[in-house]
């Protein structure tokens, strides 16, 4: 142990050799701020934090101190120049560096000293000037307060040169709730065979990620078009944004942060040159404050169509995936399926436990879902729809709907979301990077893009932390299956031909979703066939 942290021990009378002078120095800081809580509903709290001017100046000192001892100045030798001048040619340095470590450790502080348990990193709550242009044509500068993430606040927040130094975020919190019985759940093992649907959902799924957006030079918009669009968007009168060629797609979608909620069924049947006004409220926990809870006025004009075109299953298509015919292209799917049932059969069973945990646990998620905890929701089943070979196109449009709707699929997301978290922090589930290079490489394969891509795209955003819990989560429920009482379903009557043959075979694992446990549903079926 140094000598710095000896003495630090010996003035705080811890005595403690265990703890290092970071740790110290975090005891102090929380010890020394001030919290402010404001329960915001839907697991949000906003937190104002205070460090007092006395932590400051001696947190600047230590800075100082260290510098001086340190660094080289021309003309002194290394440890002997002044502190005036040491203040001088570093002061900027040292309150930069100084803003954001306090910044960072009073959140941290803040966090410990009201027992939190926060879910994700905090947005810092700055004040910022926009431009906006109102109802006179005349450009002007508005105050805003917004909330922002933490590199972006560094950039707005100020160190005070006296007094202390306030500052305010917001957090997400995780619920409360006691983890239900886990050994022994009761699972049905589904009955899993390939039909010719599922041939041909696979090859349509190949099509659809061959496919291309082509123009629509006449006629009218239909669902799930790609809209090129002169857009203005404006709050009482102001404009909060302007673009003279923005892609939109023909359904519900979120705009600036707005959910368009309406929009698809609005948008359907408009032809090019045609222009319209949507409206639409602004969220309450918008980053932007002055425009919460308002309503927002999109001024659209369309300016081109666009829509998929599949390619044929010719002589060229077929080349392209290196088959000779469309049979045994066929052949080779339904090959490649059957090789899969029983990953099929491991998935349909971690649904059932998802719904076992979901029943069984109590927790409480607001009604009022914040844009962030849907946001999250919408990315892991991004991921999953991803790594389960979803076209392109596909994905975006389940993405749309899901934040345009923010509906009962995403507070059930949120729900397992959080369950799988605890259990896999109780039992210590990790992910290494060996299993996180072969899951990109899995989505890398069945999308035809290269390694080093996919692993770019999901760089970008939260990609990377979603897939790490998405597979996380997969191995807490194998895990759970493997302690789990599975029974085998029992074969049903063969059906004849097509859809209904498929939903013959794969009846019991596709039951309808409903409130009552497994073991019951069986009791349920078997008193009907009686």
């Amino acid at each position: 142990m140094s000598d710095e942290e000896l003495a630090v021990q010996e003035q705080d009378g811890t005595g403690d050799v265990n703890l290092s002078a970071e740790e110290i120095k975090m005891a102090e800081l929380k010890e020394a701020i001030s919290v402010k809580k404001e329960d915001l509903g839907g697991l949000r709290m906003k937190l104002t934090v205070t460090v007092p001017r006395e932590t400051i100046d001696e947190r600047m000192g230590d800075q100082f101190a260290e510098l001086k001892r340190d660094a080289s100045v021309p003309g002194f030798r290394k440890g002997h120049a002044p502190m005036k001048l040491i203040e001088k040619r570093f002061g900027s340095d040292v309150g930069d560096e100084l803003k954001g470590k306090l910044l960072g450790s009073g959140y941290m502080a803040a966090v410990e000293k009201e027992d939190l348990k926060p879910l994700g990193d905090p947005q810092i709550w700055i004040n910022t000037t926009e431009e906006r242009i109102g109802d006179d044509k005349v450009a002007k500068q508005v105050d805003v307060d917004k909330l922002v993430g933490f590199e972006a606040a560094l950039e707005h927040v100020q160190l005070p040169k006296d007094g202390s130094f306030t500052f305010a975020c917001e957090l997400e919190l995780k619920p409360e709730f006691e983890l239900p019985e886990l050994e022994k759940i009761p699972l049905e093992k589904p009955l899993v065979t390939i039909s010719e649907d599922d041939v041909e959902a696979e090859l349509e799924k190949m099509r659809m990620m061959r496919g291309a957006f082509e123009p629509v030079e006449k006629g009218k918009i239909v669902a799930d078009d790609m809209l090129y669009a002169a857009m203005k968007m404006t709050v009482d009168g102001d404009t909060i944004a302007e673009d003279d060629n923005f892609d939109m797609a023909a359904r519900d979608i979120n705009v600036k942060g707005v959910r368009l909620v309406g929009f698809g069924e609005a948008v359907v049947g408009k032809k090019i040159n045609d222009a319209f006004v949507f409206e639409a409220p602004v969220p309450d926990d918008h980053e932007n404050a002055d425009l919460r809870g308002k309503t927002a006025k999109f001024d659209l004009k369309i300016l081109e169509i666009k829509r998929i075109a599949l390619p044929e299953i010719d002589e060229a298509f077929l080349s392209s995936v290196g088959m000779e015919s469309e049979k045994e292209l066929r052949e080779a799917m339904k090959s490649g399926l059957e090789s899969e049932v029983d990953r099929v059969a491991a998935r349909k069973m971690h649904d059932q436990i998802g719904d076992y945990l979901i029943e069984k646990t109590k927790i409480e998620i607001p009604e009022g879902l914040s844009q962030r905890q849907t946001e999250r929701s919408v990315s892991r089943r991004m991921v999953e729809m991803l790594q389960s070979g979803t076209p392109a196109t596909d994905v975006t449009k389940a993405v749309d709907e899901m934040r345009a709707s923010a509906a009962e699929q995403v507070v059930r997301d949120l729900k397992l979301f959080f369950v799988l978290e605890r259990i896999a922090d109780d039992r210590e589930v990790d992910v290494n990077e060996e299993e996180m290079n072969g899951a990109i490489a899995q989505i890398a394969a069945r999308a035809g893009k290269r390694f080093d891509r996919v692993r770019d795209e999901l760089s970008q955003g939260d990609g990377l932390n979603t897939l790490y819990m998405r597979i996380r989560d997969e191995k807490v429920l194998t895990k759970l299956v493997e302690d789990a009482v599975v029974t085998e379903a029992k074969p049903e009557k063969k059906a004849t031909s097509g859809k209904s043959a498929k939903k013959a075979v794969t009846k019991t694992a596709e039951k309808k979703k409903t409130k009552a446990p497994a073991a019951k549903k069986k009791k349920k079926a078997a008193k009907k066939s009686t």
